[in-house]
């Protein structure tokens, strides 16, 4: 009875700690410069079609401008599928953690997005 009880509290204690750990983001308030679909650029094998390569996943790349510089993430999704809230000129709630983007979307939740590349936005600078 000892084992099963302190299993329990262990099991407790983990899933306390989980919610914890996601709540230690801090979201900054961002708006949406643009979002387009990703095509990779693949190699061509064999012979030359003018058919699409299959689809496995739709990937979009979603453009956000927090502060003075832009960031680029890889939305992925299973389906051909982009939040709205990922339409130009949209405000929306982001974390950066190193090559990550987190972004709040109404419905679902955290959405984790890879950053690909990022830049300064040349309109914030002074003159301009």
């Amino acid at each position: 009875m000892k084992f099963s009880y302190s299993l329990l509290l262990c099991l407790a204690a983990s899933l306390l700690a989980v919610p914890l750990h996601a709540s230690t983001r801090q979201f900054q308030e961002a708006v949406v410069v643009s979002a387009q679909k990703y095509e990779p650029d693949t190699p061509r094998h064999g012979k030359r079609t003018d058919a699409p390569p299959p689809a496995t996943e739709y990937d979009y790349n979603v453009s956000i401008r927090l502060n003075c510089a832009v960031y680029v993430g890889r939305y992925q999704s299973a389906f051909d599928y982009l939040p709205g809230v990922f339409a130009a000129n949209q405000t929306v709630e982001v974390s950066l953690d190193k090559h990550l983007m987190y972004a709040k979307v109404p419905g679902t939740g955290e959405v984790k997005m890879g950053i690909v590349r990022h830049y300064e936005d040349d309109s914030c600078t002074p003159g301009h």
